[in-house]
Parts: structure tokens; sequence; C-alpha cells
């Protein structure tokens, strides 16, 4: 067939092709495809916004095996300190009181941000602004006394309290508490709730019909709540609330759990010899993407509503697949 006629062919009707204008001029791709007004851009790349570009600016020469460079990367879990101590019943109980002003634990958070005492704070004991000698704890009980209608009780009246435990009373609508004594209640509003609690055996203590809130996190644990809807872990210590606005989540170990997540946050732990599997947010020229990265061996945190757990994977393994990722080992010869 002479190359003359070779327009008239590609232009005939053949059944279920669509007839192409086409010349001897006419370009074509680096596989012989012809390129015409219609199918030019299925070969502009740069155009396909699905298409994984090597050459991309979200990419780089080397795989990174953390998550330093992602959105969200955090050092440590942002924990809560504790607020009280365990040891002292009668600071658990001045909490409790002091908390019945709204404005306290606002006053003892800007305190305490203030200070800069938390790389110093043995585990587990609370920060000194919580001890009954601080000035501002002065300033608060001072207050708080105006409200509470707890009184010695004479003889053999009253209520007792026994050592190790404390008793929840109820008044316009607040909770108070009393440590180990005899107790009378001086006010007609006033009414035990709860009676005795022990401190001892009990990591959580709610009183029924209250707005307390105390939870007891164990050395290698953390604890899970949620203040206003917003997630937030504690630390090892004893952590008092009485806002009405909390609710417990949980607790865990950290030996038992490789990996959790508590709203946003998000811990992972990766043994000797293997990696993990996540997906993670990036940033780079204002451009964010979610891509899938290998973890190495050690505890990673990260704050994102985005990261995703995909799992662990043996390092030895020949092949290692993160959806999209792929690393091969290659032995020498």
């Amino acid at each position: 067939m002479s190359s003359s006629k070779t327009p008239e062919l590609f232009n005939q009707n053949w059944p279920g092709v669509h007839p192409v204008p086409l010349d001897l001029d006419t370009p074509k791709s680096e596989h012989g495809v012809p390129v015409t007004r219609r199918n030019e851009d299925l070969f502009n790349f740069d155009m396909l916004k699905l298409v994984e570009k090597p050459h991309s600016s979200m990419n780089s020469n080397f795989m990174p095996l953390s998550l330093r460079d992602c959105v969200g990367y955090l050092p440590k879990l942002p924990l809560k300190p504790p607020n009280a101590d365990l040891k002292i019943p009668e600071s658990i109980v001045n909490i409790v009181n002091v908390l019945t002003e709204p404005a306290a634990a606002a006053d003892f958070l800007k305190q305490q941000l203030a200070g800069g005492e938390e790389g110093r704070r043995a585990e587990g004991v609370p920060a000194s602004i919580f001890a009954p000698s601080s000035d501002l704890m002065k300033d608060h009980l001072k207050s708080t006394k105006k409200r509470t209608s707890h009184h010695k009780a004479p003889g053999i009246f009253g209520h007792v309290v026994d050592p190790g435990c404390i008793s929840f009373y109820k008044k316009d609508g607040m909770t108070f508490a009393v440590t180990a004594g005899r107790w009378i209640l001086g006010s007609l509003k006033a009414s035990w709730i709860a009676k005795n609690v022990s401190l001892d055996d009990n990591n959580l203590i709610k009183p029924n019909d209250s707005k307390v809130l105390i939870v007891r996190v164990l050395p290698g644990e953390i604890g899970l709540i949620r203040e206003q809807g917003v997630e937030m872990l504690l630390d090892v210590g004893t952590h008092v609330f009485n806002s009405g606005t909390v609710s417990f989540k949980g607790q865990l170990k950290y030996a038992n759990q490789p990996q959790f997540s508590h709203g946003r946050y998000h811990y992972l732990r990766v043994s000797r010899g293997n990696y993990g599997k996540v997906w993670v947010e990036v940033m780079k020229d204002g451009v964010k993407a979610l891509v899938p990265r290998l973890l190495d061996q050690g505890e990673h945190y990260v704050d994102s509503h985005l990261f995703i757990f995909d799992g662990f994977v043996k390092c030895n393994d020949k092949s290692v697949y993160n959806s999209t990722l792929d690393r091969r080992r290659v032995r020498a010869v």
C-alpha cells in the first residue's frame, strides 16, 4: 500500500472505531501512538493530578523513617500533670473544694504554664502551686471556706470519716469533700451523697449525682479523658476534676499497647526488627498531602486527625509494602 493512501485508510469508518483525521505529519508519542488534539492531553503528565510524579517536590531522594517532618509531629505526648497527692488525702479534698469556683482551674493552669516547673517535677507528684503553702492555694482556700458547710462535730455527733477515706456532700448544686475526722453539716441545704470512699482501692472515683471525678494513673499507664469534648492525656498521679464537663475514657498500659490513639493523639512503639506502616500528613511548598510511610524502631508521637496506623511488618521481609510504598531488600551476590 502506498504512503499516499495511508490517510484514507485511517479515515475509513471501521466498525466501533471513531474516525480520526490524520496526515503523514501527525506527531506520534514515544510508543508510536498518533497524538491528535483529541488525545494529546493524555500524554501531558503535568496535567494528570492523580499520577505520582517521581520528580515532584513532594518526594525526596531518601526514605524518612520518622515523623519529624510530618504535620503534628510531637517529641513527646502532651500529658496533663496531676493536681493532687494520693499520699495526702487533704490535698485531694482541697482541690475538690477549690474547684467549686469556676475560675480556679484557669488560675492554676495559668500559673502552672508560667512557672516552668514541669521539667523538675517528680513522677506522680503535683506541682508546688497545688500545695497548701502556695500563695495561690491560700487565696483560693480562703474564698472557698465561705462556700463550704462542714464543721468539726462535737462529742458523738456528726459523720465520721475513716482514715484513708473521704466523704462528699452537696450544696447548691456544688460538690464538696471532707477528709478523716468527725464532721457535721451546718446548712439545711447540704446533704451527704457519698460516705467513706476509699482512696486506696479505687483508681476512679465518681460519686453519684455529683460533678466530681478523681482519676489515679499508676506508673506505666496513661489516662484518657475528654474535657468539654476535647481529648486529653493524663500523666502518672492523682487528677481531680469538679466541673461536670470531664468524661473518663479509660486507662492504658504502655507495655500492653504498642499502638493507641485518643482522638488526635497517637502513640506508636516499633520494636526492634520491625517497621511501622502508617499514613501521615506532610506539607511542602504550601501543599498538604497524605502519604504512606515506614517508621523505624522506637517510640513515635503525633497530633493529627489524619494519621492512620496500618500495622507492623518485619524488616527482613524480601519486600515491605505499605500501599503505594515499596521497599525491597537486595542481597549482594
